[in-house]
Order: C-alpha cells, then sequence, then structure tokens
C-alpha cells in the first residue's frame, strides 16, 4: 500500500532523518536499560473466502488460513499476547479495527504491534487525491474492504515509540488487463528463480513451484466493479469521513511501521494449495527461529526481507519500506523480537 513515503523522505531530508532515528533507538534503549519489559500483541487474519453477497463471484483461496495460523504460531513462540486468528467471516472491518485500536490503546513505548493479513487484494477510486493512480489499495475482508487510507488512520492512534511490524500477503494489482497479462506471463515461465540463487538451492526451488502451480489473490476487475457498485455509497462515505488528504496521517503517525508486503503494487501475490508463495518463503527463512543466527552482521528486517526475496519468483517481488517515526533500533531486530 502505498504511504507517501517519498514526499516524506524529502520533506523531512536526510539528516532529519538520522537524527530522529537516534532519538528514537536512544529513548528505546533508556527504556530497555531501565528494566521496563516489552510486551508484544499480534493479530494475524487469514480470508480463504469472503462474503459473496459483497463480493459477487468472489474466487475462494486456499492458503490464506494457514499463513494466519503459521505467524500466529511464530508470534505465540516469540511470547507475543495474540488470541486465535480472524478467519473468513470473523475477519470483518468492524473485528479488523477494534483488534488496531485496542492494540494502540495498549502498547506503549518500546512495545511491538504484528499485524497479518492474507486473502485478496483490491482497489477502489481513490477520492482524496492522494494516489497517482487515482486507485485505493484495499484489503478484501469478508463483509467489505478495508481501504490502506483506513490503516494509515489507525496508526496515527498508536503511541510514540511502539514498533508496528505489518505483513501482508496479498495482491495491489490495477487492472484485469495487468492481472491477466502477469498470469500468462507466469504460465510461460514466469516463475523461474532469481537468478542470483544457485546450485542446490536454486533446484529446489524451481521444483517446488514446478509441484504446485500458483493461483493469484488477486481480486478480478469485475467483482471489484460489483462490489463498489452496489455499496458506493459505503466506500465513498468512508473515503470523505477520513478527509481530503491522508499526507497530515502520514506526518502524524508517531509509531514506528515497518511493512514486508507479498508483493510491488503492480504484482500479484502467488496463492499455493498450502500457503501463499511470500508466506511459504517466510517461513523457510525464518525456519522455526533460526534464521541466520551465525549471519554478520547480525539478522535485521532488511537481511530478512533480502533473504525471501531472493527465493521468489521475478514475477513477486515482495516490498520492504517504512513509514512513521524512524527506529534504527526497531529496523536492525532479528525479526518479531519483543
Amino acid at each position: 500500500m502505498h504511504h507517501n513515503r517519498r514526499r516524506f523522505l524529502k520533506r523531512t531530508g536526510l539528516a532529519a532523518l538520522m537524527a530522529n532515528a537516534a532519538a528514537a533507538g536512544a529513548a528505546t534503549a533508556q527504556e530497555t536499560s531501565a528494566g521496563a519489559r516489552r510486551r508484544g500483541i499480534a493479530m494475524t487474519i487469514g480470508l480463504n473466502r469472503v462474503d459473496p453477497r459483497h463480493y459477487p463471484g468472489a474466487p475462494p483461496l486456499r492458503g490464506c488460513i494457514n499463513d494466519a495460523e503459521a505467524i500466529n504460531e511464530i508470534a505465540r513462540l516469540q511470547r507475543f499476547e495474540s488470541q486465535r486468528p480472524l478467519i473468513d467471516q470473523q475477519a470483518t472491518a468492524s473485528a479488523v479495527i477494534a483488534g488496531i485500536r485496542n492494540a494502540a490503546r495498549e502498547l506503549k513505548n518500546g512495545d511491538i504491534f504484528l499485524i497479518q493479513y492474507s486473502g485478496h487484494g483490491g482497489q477502489v477510486p481513490d477520492r482524496n487525491s492522494d494516489e497517482s493512480d487515482g486507485m485505493d489499495e484495499t484489503w478484501c475482508l469478508y463483509d467489505r474492504m478495508l481501504l490502506d487510507d483506513e490503516l494509515a488512520r489507525l496508526w496515527t492512534e498508536f503511541a510514540a515509540g511502539v514498533r508496528i511490524l505489518m505483513l501482508s500477503d496479498s495482491c495491489h494489482s490495477g487492472t484485469v488487463a495487468r492481472g491477466r497479462g502477469f498470469v500468462e506471463a507466469v504460465k510461460l515461465g514466469g516463475v523461474a528463480p532469481r537468478p542470483e540463487r544457485g546450485g542446490e538451492d536454486k533446484e529446489k526451488i524451481l521444483q517446488d513451484l514446478q509441484r504446485d502451480t500458483p493461483a493469484f489473490r488477486f481480486m478480478p476487475d469485475e467483482v471489484l466493479q460489483k462490489a463498489y457498485a452496489q455499496n458506493k455509497d459505503l466506500y465513498d462515505r468512508i473515503s470523505d469521513d477520513l478527509g481530503e488528504s491522508r499526507e497530515g496521517d502520514d506526518e502524524a503517525i508517531k509509531a514506528s511501521l515497518v511493512l514486508i508486503s507479498g508483493c510491488q503494487d503492480n504484482q500479484l501475490s502467488g496463492d499455493l494449495s498450502d500457503n501463499g508463495l511470500f508466506t511459504k518463503r517466510l517461513l523457510q527463512v525464518w525456519a522455526d527461529g533460526r534464521f541466520n543466527q551465525r549471519r554478520r552482521p547480525r539478522p535485521s528486517y532488511q537481511s530478512f526481507h533480502a533473504e525471501i526475496l531472493s527465493r521468489m519468483p521475478d514475477t513477486q517481488s515482495p516490498n520492504l519500506y517504512r513509514i512513521g517515526q524512524p527506529n534504527l533500533r526497531f529496523w536492525r531486530e532479528k525479526p518479531f523480537t519483543l
């Protein structure tokens, strides 16, 4: 999801960025050294199906519930406070918003919120002119789409110094023509591993992809058009209530958020029979917590993302980006650290 990070960097400048990052890291270090126990809350979301009354003709998915359960298990083992995943009809917009707001009320400086989503990605017309392509990206929750503008507003409710880790194994594709073109490219051989990996690893990845041809987690354009047309008043009211621009929300985020997404905005996320392709690679890299134990320099979100990326096909490139207040200490942590 697009969050105007480039404009933020341009406004603040590199010097201000590094100064803020150092200050945020120092504040967290001071709290940790004072003996405060850092707290983590996790919320995982997986939808293999959505309400057909809202999304007429929506195709089912296969691996999304497994994704949510797998990330929930990582969170449990890392001692996050986590409830059972929100799956299918439990994953309503109101339930997800309530879960995020509960975490925002509970978490303090130095704490962490893990939010994971696996399901269809969608788009609706952008009414506040903050998207260059004229479309807002969405999560297709069971009863309605959750707009990226809504998420941006929710992040402003978190206290300064809170860390937010967001994993989104979903598509943010544009038109059906783009989606169909991508699918055809994959069928014609676009699932080959990235060339920088070689030898046994490369052969294993190729065999893995060939055993389970991926479907994709994009919501067909005709379904999105029907869902929007039938519920236009709802989506327009949500957009209007959020205001004219999300730029103010971006500047108002006091927490530090790291997103690792399943693909780029113009790509689709593969859906396998057991997991999403992105989540499957994430789990392989995490390796039950053994991720790069001997790595020098030490493991970080950047090295975690880079290792996942190296195992992905060229047609699906997981993204890593950060919004909110810079926090070098957070960025350099081993993933899922409380």
